[in-house]
């Protein structure tokens, strides 16, 4: 059964379908117990893939303070969020109510995207720009909210190349998980055969989403996030 989450897991932290609302979702149908720190753990596994599939990335972010400065102010509002409210965060994660409506706005969010173009790149970043990413990233912390949809729709719509959105994203999600996932490991046990199912499947997620990203067709997520959110309405 681990394995499966890991599975879940690795398959939907970077589609943008929001892989804490899927795990959530399959624990309550499952009556498996699944709490936010079980969650975290998965993530070192996804953390493990983002890193190979970033490499270019953080090569070209090594070689520009500006997007390292950048990366910092837009870790900063998730990092306080989340360890504030920690606690209520948990709370959330063992609740079906709000399920639907987090699906429901990361549909819409998506579907913005299909009106968003743009030539900027990460090297000519403002500070406010990060910022305010990071602030889009801060609601990726409740299940239902994808991470990736939400941090690369919000890059998209300020105007930032498809393949810089992308890139920006993958590097703003390595402290956080590497962050939640240290913590996970300090408050829970799961064995090492589910973060390992969630590295493959996180590889084959990456390569999906890049080609969507890359096409323009982000956007279709959104049919996907909406049928899960009348679906987890229903059976809650």
């Amino acid at each position: 059964m681990e394995a499966l989450l890991g599975v879940i897991q690795g398959f939907t932290e970077f589609l943008p379908v929001s892989s804490s609302g899927h795990l959530s979702l399959f624990s309550y149908l499952f009556h498996i117990d699944l709490d936010a720190y079980r969650t975290a753990v998965l993530h070192l596994g996804t953390l493990a893939s983002v890193i190979i599939f970033a490499l270019d990335g953080i090569k070209r972010s090594l070689r520009n303070w500006r997007i390292v400065t950048n990366l910092v102010i837009s870790t900063i509002p998730a990092g306080v969020f989340g360890v504030l409210f920690e606690k209520y965060i948990d709370d959330v994660f063992s609740s079906l109510d709000v399920l639907p409506v987090f699906f429901l706005i990361t549909a819409l969010i998506l579907l913005f995207t299909r009106m968003s173009s743009g030539d900027r790149s990460m090297e000519k970043m403002k500070t406010s720009d990060a910022f305010l990413v990071g602030l889009a990233q801060v609601a990726a912390l409740f299940p239902g909210i994808s991470r990736s949809g939400i941090t690369v729709s919000t890059l998209l719509l300020l105007g930032y190349r498809r393949e810089d959105a992308l890139q920006y994203s993958f590097l703003m999600s390595i402290p956080i998980v590497l962050g939640a996932g240290l913590l996970g490991l300090e408050r829970t046990q799961i064995s090492f055969l589910a973060p390992f199912s969630a590295f493959l499947s996180g590889l084959a997620a990456l390569y999906i989403l890049s080609r969507s990203v890359k096409s323009g067709k982000v956007w279709q997520f959104a049919y996907y996030c909406l049928f899960v959110a009348i679906f987890s309405y229903l059976v809650r």
